[in-house]
């Protein structure tokens, strides 16, 4: 039902919303969702969103894939 990097991300937002961190998730037009401890930045020169994960590595998604950004 869902895979266990779902089930991780979920876990880990959750212990990260109790130390009061700010949250956003990026959900795709797919489907998939991913959380971020920063705001998302959209980089005009690649057509790419910039983030940063929750295990704080940098990670890129294609704009035109992402459906909402949100603060959680």
């Amino acid at each position: 039902m869902f895979s266990r990097h779902t089930l991780t991300t979920v876990a880990a937002a959750l212990l990260l919303s109790g130390c009061g961190s700010t949250l956003w998730k990026i959900q795709l037009k797919d489907g998939h969702e991913y959380l971020s401890k920063s705001k998302p930045e959209f980089q005009a020169k690649t057509g790419y969103y910039r983030y940063r994960n929750l295990q704080g590595k940098d990670a890129l998604l294609r704009a035109d894939e992402v459906l909402l950004i949100e603060q959680q």
